[in-house]
C-alpha cells in the first residue's frame, strides 16, 4: 500500500537518535566532547552563554620562616569572562507525494528515507564540519557556528567574530575571540592566545615544529592532560605518514555513516591525529584569500565544551540535528521537514591548544 507523510516520520523519528550519536562519534572533536562529559543540553540561559576563563594561577606563595608571616595574599588578575552566541538554524527539505504516493512496503520506504531524510541530515553534518574547520560555511548559511580558522570570522549574532586559532606567534595575535581580547595586544588577557609554530618543509623541520606545538599547549592546564586530538588536511597527514617510515606505532580507524569513508589517524605523541576530509587549507578562507601551506589544528578537548538550546521536541526542538514535521506545503502535492541545530562550542583554556602551518611542504 502507499506510503503516507506520518508513516516516513514515524520511521525516520526512530533513527534520529542513531543518526545523533553517528555525527559525534563521526567528527573526532565532537566525540571527544562527548567522551569528556563537557556537553551541557538544553542550555536555558538564553542564546548568550557566558563562561569562566582562568588563565593562570590567581595567587602566590608565601616562604614561612619565623611562623609570624601575613600571606601574600595579591589576587592576580587572571579570571575574566567569555561570551559565546548559539545561532539557530534550520535545514529543510520537500518530499513530493507522488513519491510517497507510489513508495510501498517496507523496501520502498528505506529507499525514500535513504534518499531524503538520510542524504538531508548527511549534508547538514558535512556543512557545520566544513564550517568549524575552514570557516567558509556563508555559502550555506552555517556561518554562526564557531570556526578554529584564525584567518577568518564566524558570525553567531550579527556581528563577526575572530576565528580561535590564529596563525601567528603570541605577539601577532591581537583579536578578540570569545569576547576576550588576546594576549598579544599588550593590553589584552594574560594568558589567552593559542601556541603557533610554522613548517619550512616536513623533511627539514615538520615533526619538530609539531613537537613543540603539541608540547607547548599540553604544558598550559596541565590538569586536563596532553592535548589529545590534532586534525590535519590529507597532505600534511600524509608527508607526517611517510616521514614516519617503519615507526608507525598504530593505526586507529572509526567508522562513519554508512557511505562515507572510514576516518582513519595515527598517534602522535599521545595524540590522536586524524586526517580532516573537509579541511581545505588552499581555500580563500585561509591566508588573507591566497591559503596556507597545510594546516594542522592541536586541540586540548578538556577545554572545548559544546551546548545545545530547546527542550520540547515537537515544537523548537532539542537542537540537536532535530527533525521537525511533516507540514503539507500550501498549494503543492509536497510535504516539507525541517532539521534543527541550536548548537555551539567553545573554549575556556585557549593557550592548551594550538596550530602549525606549512604541513603539506614536502
Amino acid at each position: 500500500m502507499p506510503t503516507n507523510a506520518d508513516v516516513l516520520n514515524f520511521a525516520t523519528q526512530k533513527l534520529v537518535p542513531k543518526w545523533t550519536e553517528q555525527f559525534y562519534q563521526y567528527h573526532p572533536v565532537l566525540d571527544k566532547i562527548v567522551l569528556k562529559g563537557n556537553i551541557e543540553r538544553g542550555n536555558q540561559g538564553g542564546p548568550y552563554l557566558e563562561f569562566p576563563v582562568v588563565t593562570n594561577g590567581p595567587g602566590q606563595v608565601t616562604r614561612i620562616e619565623t611562623g609570624s608571616e601575613v600571606y601574600s595574599s595579591v589576587r592576580r588578575t587572571v579570571g575574566t569572562r567569555g561570551q559565546i552566541y548559539c545561532p539557530r538554524m534550520v535545514y529543510s527539505f520537500i518530499i513530493p507525494g507522488k513519491d510517497l504516493a507510489e513508495a510501498s512496503g517496507e523496501t520502498a520506504i528505506a529507499r525514500l528515507i535513504k534518499v531524503y531524510p538520510e542524504a538531508a541530515l548527511m549534508e547538514f553534518h558535512e556543512y557545520i564540519v566544513g564550517q568549524l574547520v575552514n570557516g567558509d560555511g556563508s555559502a550555506n548559511n552555517v556561518q554562526g557556528f564557531l570556526t578554529l580558522n584564525g584567518d577568518t570570522t564566524f558570525n553567531a549574532s550579527g556581528t563577526d567574530e575572530a576565528g580561535i586559532l590564529d596563525f601567528a606567534a603570541k605577539t601577532g595575535q591581537t583579536e578578540s575571540v570569545l569576547n576576550i581580547t588576546k594576549e598579544g595586544t599588550g593590553s589584552g588577557t594574560t594568558g589567552w592566545y593559542n601556541q603557533y609554530q610554522n613548517v619550512s618543509s616536513f623533511a627539514t623541520d615538520g615533526r619538530k615544529q609539531m613537537r613543540r606545538v603539541y608540547w607547548d599547549a599540553s604544558l598550559e592546564g596541565k590538569q586536563g592532560g596532553p592535548v589529545d586530538l590534532m586534525l590535519g588536511d590529507i597532505t600534511s597527514f600524509n608527508n607526517y605518514y611517510d616521514d614516519l617510515d617503519d615507526q608507525v606505532r598504530y593505526n586507529i580507524k572509526s567508522d562513519g555513516e554508512r557511505g562515507k569513508g572510514v576516518r582513519q589517524g595515527l598517534m602522535f605523541q599521545e595524540a590522536e591525529f586524524f586526517v580532516e576530509p573537509a579541511l581545505t587549507p588552499s581555500a580563500t578562507s585561509f591566508g588573507s584569500g591566497s591559503g596556507r601551506d597545510g594546516v594542522v589544528y592541536f586541540l586540548k578537548s578538556d577545554t572545548w565544551h559544546l551546548y545545545t538550546q530547546g527542550e520540547d521536541s515537537g515544537m523548537e526542538t532539542k537542537g540537536d540535528f532535530a527533525f521537525r514535521g511533516p507540514v503539507k506545503v500550501p498549494g503543492q502535492d509536497a510535504w516539507e521537514w525541517e532539521i534543527v541545530l541550536a548548537m555551539q562550542m567553545y573554549c575556556d583554556r585557549l593557550n592548551a591548544n594550538g596550530c602549525v602551518d606549512g604541513t603539506s611542504n614536502a
